[in-house]
């Protein structure tokens, strides 16, 4: 009989449930459903609104309720409880297939159980629950499967449990073989320069020219003011002197106040933050720029101090810091947007600022500020109260409302890197450690096992190292959105703990085999790009071969797009993708080489 339950005493409402990359704390989040990309429209809004998530897997806001995925929504198969009252966590741990289908998983009031072939009432269809039609037969069958109990004081020592044992279930993490790092840099290089150069305005696109959306740049998130840095430290003398423009460019996109708008588009500047709900004309996202800050304070160790380009990323950083400070003495958050005119708040109770403690610590530092110094401590205590001590952080892609997602993730735990780099306070490196701890439950910690006959089987692709998004864009990624990795690699160097090594090593060192590249295609599914979430999936398109160079984010082991789209991907560049490796490369980022 293919049905295990493991019964879990003394829930009540009060545990937190952890479904990696999945569920965090049950997801018992209030909900708006909205069709993709969602936003939130000003009647919604307020600074001290709760934090809302989109149509997913959940339990109710007192804990009742069903979660039912398969293995493949998770990134490592398991299901962790912690009991606070009892001081107690238990974690289930799976494999994840048997026979070719996935193990199902499921979590109701204390039991956690396990089906196979995997049990589902309702599915996650991009961006809904939908019912599944499909009845389900029970199998005979034996499901692997391991219980760990074990007395936890609080969700520190929860996430470190699972840090440490989340590979417990031996199944196959090895890494795969990849190009040499030199033809890497050189591929993706090329692939800039010829198709991501907008030769009118001057500036590398976080596009490419042929990109339909007509959203030419975006300073921050999917990498403008990020590929800047990269090619000023790796590029060659015609990439250095594009990245310099690139950079003039992106600091002409500075509001008055300081802030920056959201896209240059043919529109001009304007604010694409808001996706074009109407009243978010001047949303500014919170997340965005203090990405900015973060990566120009980076540039100015790059440049010269001689030359005119130096000054003025000095002043811009400068407004940009006062900005973030200005609303972090307003509010006492940070928020998810603000009006760019007058730099209030507009979303409030989101992690999407998480970098901004970082980028104001690194900016007191280069500027002598000790006062900014003050604020980026003081937020990043908040950050911690508010976000890592409760066990998730949200909001950090623009488009999941506040859905908990890696991507504030990872910057929780460069804010706390940079702070101790800072100030070398032992509080900030316990703080990085446990962002690391928590940043692990959306790294894919094993080697799946794609569908015969699909792109990524034919491929050999390996998934460990890859990086689930959030819980509403249930894709895994090659890398971290958007980083280098660097501060894993420093809590290895500081703690000399081999766990992060091979964290970092497992997401660095696998990124590589997404590049698609003229001797290996890789090959597009043939349904158009977001066919889900656009309701064309009885649409059909041409399979191709996606361009030398091209990264796509898709590293879909989850059936949120349909089980055609399971190991493919579409016909597109992300850019954030292909700058996280120039960032891998431009950091240096192979540790068994020091």
């Amino acid at each position: 009989m293919a049905f295990l339950s493991f019964e879990i005493e003394h829930c009540d409402g009060t545990e937190f449930v952890l479904m990696p990359a999945c569920a965090y704390n049950g997801n018992r989040f209030p909900v708006l459903k909205k069709e993709y990309p969602p936003m939130f429209t000003p009647e919604e809004a307020s600074v001290d609104m709760p934090s809302y998530i989109t149509d997913v897997p959940r339990l109710e806001s007192d804990g009742t309720g069903r979660i039912e995925v398969t293995t493949g929504d998770l990134a490592v198969p398991c299901v962790g409880v912690f009991l606070p009252g009892r001081k107690q966590a238990v974690f289930v741990f799976t494999v994840q297939s048997l026979d070719g289908q996935n193990i199902g998983i499921a979590y109701e009031r204390g039991t956690v159980e396990l089906t196979w072939p995997a049990r589902r009432t309702f599915l996650y269809r991009w961006p809904h629950m939908v019912p599944n039609p499909e009845p389900w037969h029970n199998q005979p069958a034996e499901i692997p499967a391991k219980i760990l109990r074990v007395e936890c004081e609080n969700l520190s020592e929860f996430y470190r449990i699972f840090f440490e044992n989340r590979k417990c279930m031996g199944m196959d993490d090895e890494r795969p073989d990849v190009m040499p790092r030199a033809e890497q840099k050189r591929i993706l290089i090329k692939k800039y320069n010829c198709e991501n150069w907008f030769a009118d305005q001057e500036f590398y696109g976080t596009v490419t020219t042929s990109d339909p959306s007509g959203r030419w740049f975006q300073a921050g998130w999917i990498g403008g003011g990020m590929l800047s840095y990269a090619l000023l430290k790796i590029g060659g003398a015609q990439e250095q002197l594009r990245a310099r423009k690139t950079l003039r460019f992106m600091l002409g996109m500075q509001h008055k106040s300081g802030l920056f708008w959201g896209g240059f588009t043919d529109n001009g500047l304007e604010n694409v933050d808001g996706f074009g709900v109407p009243g978010t004309e001047f949303w500014t996202s919170i997340r965005k720029n203090s990405d900015v800050l973060y990566y120009l304070i980076k540039h100015l160790a790059l440049l010269d101090p001689a030359e005119p380009l130096f000054s003025a990323v000095e002043e811009t950083a400068r407004k940009l810091a006062q900005a973030l400070a200005e609303i972090w003495h307003t509010h006492g958050q940070m928020g998810q947007f603000a009006d760019i005119r007058t730099g209030k708040l507009v979303v409030g109770n989101s992690a999407a600022g998480a970098l901004a403690a970082g980028a104001l610590a690194s900016a007191a530092q280069f500027f002598g500020r000790q006062d900014w110094l003050q604020a980026a401590s003081e937020i990043g205590e908040w950050l911690y109260d508010a976000f890592t001590a409760r066990g998730y952080s949200n909001g950090g892609p623009n488009e999941i409302l506040q859905c908990p997602d890696s991507e504030s993730a990872i910057a929780l735990l460069e804010s706390y890197v940079a702070l101790y780099q800072v100030t070398r306070k032992q509080r900030w490196l316990d703080a990085a450690k446990d962002a690391a701890h928590q940043l692990s439950s959306w790294v894919v910690a094993y080697n799946y096992t794609f569908p015969a006959g699909s792109e990524f089987a034919r491929l050999g692709i390996k998934t460990v190292g890859s990086v689930f998004a959030n819980v509403q864009n249930k894709h895994a990624a090659p890398g971290l959105c958007t980083f280098s990795g660097e501060s894993i690699r420093r809590l290895y160097y500081w703690t000399g703990d081999a766990r992060y090594l091979e964290l970092y090593l497992d997401v660095t060192q696998t990124m590589a085999q997404y590049i698609s590249t003229e001797e290996r295609p890789i090959y597009s599914w043939s349904v158009p790009k977001d066919a889900t979430a656009n309701s064309k999936n009885d649409v059909t398109v041409d399979s191709m071969p996606l361009n030398s160079g091209y990264v796509c984010e898709r590293v879909n082991m989850s059936d949120w797009e349909t089980e055609k789209c399971v190991g493919g991907v579409f016909n597109a560049s992300c850019t954030w993708c292909e700058i996280n490796s120039l960032l891998m490369l431009a950091d240096d980022c192979n540790v068994e080489a020091h």
